[in-house]
């Protein structure tokens, strides 16, 4: 993966192993090529959740991450100018899990999808979970009605990794994957990462499997398959 920029993307789910979980977020932090790199953790997907940070932050820690500090982004009146500042000193970033569109939307609103990017570039380290993976992907699904593919669109993800992903989500059969694959029309590919997996995916496209086994798809004339 010489030359490109890497991001550590886990599914979590259930089951997942705590100890599984701790080694590629290790993995990912290994990558700072610092000891105990400070982390910038963005709950924008859950809201600023505090039990999801508290609980991120000791698998983090575990992992050998030094100082970790949640930025505070799921509020109209977010203190934009300040989480720049701290993404901006932190060793790694840590996307969390929630809701994808959630997520975005905050970004977006602050000006921090501007500012992520720009660090994904400058080479620091991501990692993410959940949703926090899926963002780090190009796109995603908005339905109007649940559950109605008639009504659905896409919406632009962070775009580090040239593919979209989904995760833990084996028992829908990636049924949100596969709309986002036939919306995106004819060659597109993405991947699922099933619950407990992880991946080390990088800005040219390339997926060295962490744990698990990534799941590959492809819209083969219209119809999304198992790669």
């Amino acid at each position: 993966m010489s030359g490109t920029h890497c991001a550590t993307c886990i599914a979590g789910g259930r089951p997942s192993d705590r100890a599984v979980i701790v080694r590629c977020l290790a993995r990912g932090l290994g990558a700072c090529g610092v000891p105990h790199p400070s982390v910038a953790y963005v709950g924008a997907a859950n809201g600023d959740d505090e039990s999801f940070f508290l609980h991120m932050k000791t698998l983090l820690k575990d992992a050998g991450a030094g100082e970790t500090r949640l930025i505070p982004l799921a509020a109209e009146d977010a203190d934009a100018g300040a989480a720049e500042r701290a993404l901006q000193s932190a060793d790694a970033v840590f996307l969390s899990g929630g809701e994808v569109e959630d997520g975005m939307k905050w970004l977006a609103l602050h000006g921090t999808d501007r500012v992520l990017r720009g660090l994904f570039d400058r080479g620091t380290a991501f990692l993410g979970l959940s949703a926090g993976s899926i963002m780090m992907g190009t796109h995603w699904v908005h339905w109007d009605r649940e559950g109605d593919d008639s009504t659905a669109s896409l919406f632009d993800c962070l775009g580090f990794i040239p593919t979209v992903f989904d995760t833990h989500a084996e028992d829908e059969d990636w049924r949100e994957l596969k709309t986002a694959l036939r919306l995106l029309g004819p060659g597109a590919r993405g991947f699922g990462i099933p619950s407990g997996g992880a991946v080390l995916a990088d800005s040219g496209g390339g997926l060295v499997d962490l744990a698990g086994a990534v799941l590959p798809f492809r819209n083969d004339g219209g119809t999304v398959k198992r790669d």
